[in-house]
C-alpha cells in the first residue's frame, strides 16, 4: 500500500531528514531535487547532457527509511517527455543515504540539467510487517550512510572482482584480435615471398645466362629472407617465444646461412 499525500506530510520529516520541502509532496509521491551532477572532474551544479550520454546525480534530499516503509524511485512524466531516463534502486527499511540516481539522455537533443531541477519522484510503500533485519543491520549494507558517490564498483571486493574480470576479458579479446591481424600479415608476407621466388625462378630459367648454382643461391637467399620475416612476425606479433620454438628457429636459420656460404665458396657446377 502506498502512502498518500496527507500521510507523506505527516511522516515527511522523519523520512526525508535533509532537504524536506512540503511543496514537493504529490498525491502519492515526493519529488526529489537535483543537488549536483557527478562527473569525472568534480561535482557540478549545471551540466549539458549529450545524446546517448549517462551520468549520475545526487539529490538534495537525504532519506532515512523507517522500519515499516520501502522507497521506490519513479520517473517524472515531464522529464520523460524531454527524453531523460532516470533510474534508481529500491530503498529498504533502515537505509540512510542521499539518493544517487542514474540519468540518461535517450533523445537526439542536448539537455541542460541544473541544480534544483525536480529530477524524479519517490514512492513510499507501507510494509505488512517490520523485517527481522533491516538494511542498516545487514553485513553487506555497502550503500548505507553514503554521503559521497564512490564511483562504479567502489564498495566491496565482489564488485571489484567483477570489474577486474571484465577488464581481463577485454584484454584477452584485444590480444586475440592482435593475433588475428598478425596471422593475416604473416600469411600475406609468405604469399608475397613465395610469389617473388616463383617469378625470379621463372625469369632466370628462361634467361640464357642462367645456371644451376646461381638459381640455388638465389632461392637460398630468398628463403633466408622469408624465414627471417616469418620468424620475426611469429616472435613479436604472435608472441611465439617458447624455448623449443626459438631453438628450432635459430638452428634452421643457421642451416640456411651455412648452406648459402658453403655454396658461395664452391666452384662452378
Amino acid at each position: 500500500m502506498l502512502l498518500v499525500d496527507k500521510e507523506i506530510k505527516q511522516r515527511g520529516k522523519d523520512i526525508v531528514i535533509e532537504g524536506y520541502d512540503e511543496n514537493n509532496v504529490n498525491s502519492v509521491s515526493y519529488d526529489v531535487t537535483l543537488e549536483c551532477i557527478i562527473t569525472n572532474d568534480a561535482e557540478k551544479e549545471s551540466y549539458i547532457l549529450q545524446p546517448g550520454e549517462t551520468i549520475f546525480v545526487r539529490t538534495k534530499e537525504m532519506i532515512h527509511m523507517p522500519d515499516d516503509l520501502m522507497g521506490r524511485i519513479g520517473e517524472k512524466n515531464s522529464k520523460m517527455r524531454l527524453g531523460i531516463q532516470v533510474s534508481g534502486p529500491h530503498y529498504f527499511p533502515g537505509h540512510k543515504t542521499y539518493m544517487f540516481l542514474r540519468v540518461s539522455n535517450i533523445s537526439p537533443n542536448r539537455i541542460k540539467l541544473d541544480k534544483g531541477d525536480k529530477i524524479a519522484q519517490i514512492f513510499f510503500e507501507q510494509l505488512k510487517e517490520v523485517p527481522q533485519k533491516t538494511y542498516n543491520l545487514q553485513e553487506n549494507a555497502s550503500f548505507n550512510n553514503e554521503e559521497k558517490y564512490r564511483g562504479f564498483a567502489g564498495y566491496q571486493d565482489e564488485y571489484e572482482r567483477k570489474i577486474l574480470k571484465i577488464e581481463q576479458q577485454k584484454e584477452e579479446l584485444e590480444e586475440k584480435e592482435s593475433r588475428i591481424y598478425a596471422n593475416i600479415m604473416t600469411i600475406m608476407g609468405v604469399f608475397v615471398a613465395v610469389f617473388s621466388m616463383i617469378m625470379v625462378n621463372f625469369t632466370n630459367i628462361n634467361a640464357e645466362t642462367a645456371n644451376l648454382k646461381f638459381l640455388v643461391m638465389l632461392n637460398l637467399s630468398l628463403g633466408i629472407v622469408v624465414v627471417l620475416f616469418v620468424g620475426l612476425m611469429l616472435i613479436f606479433l604472435n608472441k611465439a617465444k617458447s624455448k623449443n620454438f626459438l631453438v628450432a628457429y635459430i638452428i634452421f636459420m643457421l642451416i640456411l646461412v651455412i648452406a648459402l656460404l658453403v655454396l658461395a665458396g664452391v666452384g662452378g657446377f
